[in-house]
């Protein structure tokens, strides 16, 4: 800033003499014009006096001393006021309303021998709006600090609200009332959970599937994307899956399950109908679609031991024998045993799908037209076929 003329110099130090007082009268002032430094006033008087005291003092000394004033108490004030809920239109009003004092108190003390040229009082007046100008920056910097760190924190609280429902850690019912709230979901449900692992560079994920109408709450980390979807009508299960079916990657849905409590029992379920789809495989599955397959997908060590033991001769073979004969039993389970259907989709003779499947009883040493033998094979078949 420009240097003042002696005679303002004069009256900038005369104020400053007077600080105590001009702040009671600022203080006074702010309370009369802004309801919210009224209360301020009420709650808070030797407060409010100290802020209006710090500030004008910072703002005379840098008149005095011509150079930029020194913002950082305006900034700690902003953040208070932020904190406190004090809208920033009131604050930026408060600090006009402060420079226009200021200003005025002195324009009253420019009187008899120190009158003031037109020319010296523009030049303080251009000044005092510098220094309001330069308050008011940072006035709006403080607010927006704290409302960056208010959505930072409520984030976090929300991230920590959904991993305590999906951990089981709330046992409470005023910690499932809370998270109800502050999630904005319905206590009693009902839901359904989603699981699902988006590749790396999606970046829509389960959430850009659903209708953000839906009120899901979604917690996304390194392992997974996980979706609480309240499901209150049959038709809003049926358009969560139709949704979940455009997945370009595998997604679980769990049973429908009532209250928050069932969170991680479902959760659990729906990680389960997740392993029911293979490598390769996209769009939603849900527990117990596939009831042999959910009990294959959810013991998978078991199943790979049983499926190795059934399937023993089997897998022994060279890789170029062994997997056409694999391949051939999965689709004709998929096609409910038709060999002609088989046929299609493999792009063979219905005579050589069952060929395979003559060869396949040959050295499992189960019988086709028995159910047992039906069930052992296709037990040991889908724990083949979700092998990564």
């Amino acid at each position: 800033m420009s240097p003042l003329p002696p005679e303002l110099n004069e009256i900038v130090r005369g104020q400053l003499g007077r600080l105590p007082q001009l702040a009671d009268e600022l203080a006074r002032l702010l309370s009369e014009k802004e309801e919210f430094y009224r209360r301020l006033e009420h709650s808070s008087p030797h407060e409010l006096r100290k802020v209006c005291e710090v500030n004008l003092g910072r703002a005379f000394r840098a008149f005095l001393e011509a150079r930029e004033v020194d913002v950082e108490t305006a900034r700690k004030t902003g953040r208070a006021q932020a904190r406190l809920g004090i809208p920033i239109s009131a604050a930026l009003r408060a600090f006009r309303i402060a420079g226009t004092f200021a200003y005025e108190g002195m324009i009253e003390q420019a009187v008899g021998p120190r009158q003031l040229t037109p020319e010296q009082l523009l030049s303080a007046s251009a000044t005092v709006w510098h220094i309001i100008d330069s308050f008011s920056d940072v006035i709006a910097e403080a607010y927006t600090e704290v409302a960056t760190d208010s959505a930072r924190y409520d984030s976090k609280a929300r991230l920590a609200l959904i991993d305590g429902l999906l951990d089981g850690r709330f046992t409470r019912p005023e910690e499932f009332e809370d998270a109800a709230r502050v999630l904005r979901l319905p206590p009693a449900g009902p839901f359904v959970v989603a699981y699902a692992e988006p590749r790396a560079d999606d970046d829509r994920g389960l959430s850009g599937l659903v209708d953000p109408r839906s009120r899901a709450v979604w917690r996304r980390t390194s392992e997974g994307e996980v979706g609480i979807v309240p499901v209150e009508r049959s038709a809003d299960l049926r358009a969560l899956r139709q949704a979940l079916d455009t997945a370009g990657f595998p997604v679980g849905v769990s049973p429908v399950v009532a209250g928050l409590r069932l969170l991680p029992a479902a959760l659990r379920r729906a990680r389960i109908a997740r392993a029911c789809l293979a490598p390769g495989e996209t769009g939603a599955v849900g527990f117990g679609d596939r009831p042999v397959t959910t009990m294959v997908a959810g013991a998978p060590k078991l199943a790979r031991e049983l499926a190795k033991e059934v399937l023993k001769d089997l897998l022994a073979l060279p890789e170029a024998e062994r997997e056409p004969l694999l391949r051939t039993m999965q689709v004709w389970f998929a096609e409910h045993g038709s060999a002609r259907d088989a046929a299609e989709r493999l792009f063979v003779h219905p005579n050589t799908v069952r060929y395979r499947i003559r060869r396949v009883q040959e050295l499992t040493g189960r019988d086709l037209t028995d159910p047992r033998g039906i069930s052992e094979l296709y037990l040991a078949v889908e724990s083949v076929r979700l092998e990564p």
